[in-house]
């Protein structure tokens, strides 16, 4: 975690394993300004150019599979995971904010992270999660 701009990597308690690093610490934190509170911790999601939100649940047409130059809108129809899931997500760190998507997209279900509507907010964790982000 980023406290006011000290570098402090939480140390594994006795018996634990898993440790967030340093790495996963950066791609969550985004903003702080100098002179912040030194008990101001930020935590965002890593950037986003583009979500997939409701209007995809129980559709999942992959047209946008298909119009992505970059192969990071998943799960794809020959994946094993794709009957599992409800819809298909965008990988927030693969993508490289083409817009190709968007268009092909039958039931308007992708939107720039900007234009998101307040109601499907939460459609950003969970892009963000389906890729371990």
């Amino acid at each position: 975690a980023f406290v006011a701009g000290r570098n402090l990597v939480p140390r594994p308690a006795a018996g634990k394993t898993a440790l967030r690093t340093l790495a996963a610490d950066i791609q969550l934190y985004r903003g702080m300004e100098p002179g912040m509170e030194s008990s101001v911790v930020i935590w965002k999601f890593p950037d986003m150019a583009y979500v997939i939100a409701e209007p995809c649940i129980g559709t999942k047409d992959t047209a946008c599979v298909d119009a992505c130059p970059v192969d990071c809108i998943h799960p794809k129809k020959e994946d094993a995971r794709f009957e599992g899931e409800e819809m298909i997500y965008i990988d927030p760190i693969e993508c490289i904010d083409c817009g190709a998507c968007v268009p092909v997209c039958p039931v308007s279900a992708i939107f720039a992270l900007d234009d998101l509507p307040e109601k499907w907010s939460d459609f950003t964790a969970r892009n963000a999660a389906f890729f371990g982000k």
